[in-house]
């Protein structure tokens, strides 16, 4: 049997440029499927995110608990509606670096999976659109036709995890030491030990520590830049901050 390479990404933050489930939520939110105050619920931690005084990983988990909170007996079919919608408003809004980096691995013959901590049917009809072979995120429960707020998968934000659970439904030979894998912050950190060529793309501070310390690649786009940065001063955050 050929050997597969595999080329792993994240999704939000290295392929697309927010977040799928901040977008379908504020998306949830418009359509008047979910309250105005579920926005209320995450707030205080996107204003924190923004002024640089909370980190992404809290806000995004106080919008996964929103979630969570207010999907429970909506429909699939009305939130199907949103997920179109966003999804197509949303789709090309990615990074310049890592849009190319698929497509140019697509046409290598790399097998392109994504794992997300987005809802799973968000990810896949992003994935599907990049060009992807496999896709997977969060997935939650659906039963006669509405949500029960129960997440089906648990292991969903642990992508070495989910990683393996694909790998042994999959019959593939893979060639790890020519795979590939891309994601943003130190949870991905897991995702990227397994393959040989490990990218950081615009890395958080565990991150970047973990990926100098270990000499792994590192990228960041700004504007309409793209830097690959061999060593860079990591200060204490009082004195960046004064």
């Amino acid at each position: 049997m050929r050997k597969v390479k595999l080329a792993l990404f994240d999704i939000d933050g290295t392929i697309f440029r927010s977040s799928l489930l901040i977008e379908y939520i504020n998306g949830l939110i418009e359509s008047g499927i979910f309250p105005k105050k579920a926005g209320n619920g995450i707030e205080d931690a996107h204003l924190a995110w923004l002024d640089r005084r909370g980190n992404y990983h809290d806000y995004l988990m106080d919008v996964v608990k929103v979630h969570l909170k207010y999907i429970k007996g909506k429909k699939w079919a009305d939130v199907k509606k949103v997920v179109d919608r966003v999804v197509a408003t949303h789709e090309d809004r990615v990074y310049r670096y890592t849009r190319d980096l698929v497509k140019s691995l697509k046409k290598k013959g790399y097998f392109l999976v994504s794992i997300s901590g987005s809802p799973v049917y968000m990810v896949q009809k992003f994935a599907r659109h990049m060009g992807f072979d496999r896709a997977f995120g969060q997935t939650l429960e659906i039963k006669r036709g509405k949500f029960t707020g129960i997440i089906s998968n648990p292991e969903f934000l642990n992508k070495d995890k989910i990683l393996n659970f694909f790998l042994e439904k999959e019959a593939l030979d893979i060639d790890w030491k020519n795979s590939i894998a891309v994601g943003d912050t130190d949870n991905d950190i897991p995702m990227l030990k397994m393959v040989g060529h490990p990218i950081a793309f615009n890395p958080n501070r565990e991150f970047v520590k973990y990926a100098l310390k270990n000499s792994w690649e590192i990228v960041v786009e700004r504007k309409d830049v793209i830097y690959k940065i061999n060593s860079c001063l990591i200060l204490p955050y009082e004195v960046m901050g004064e």
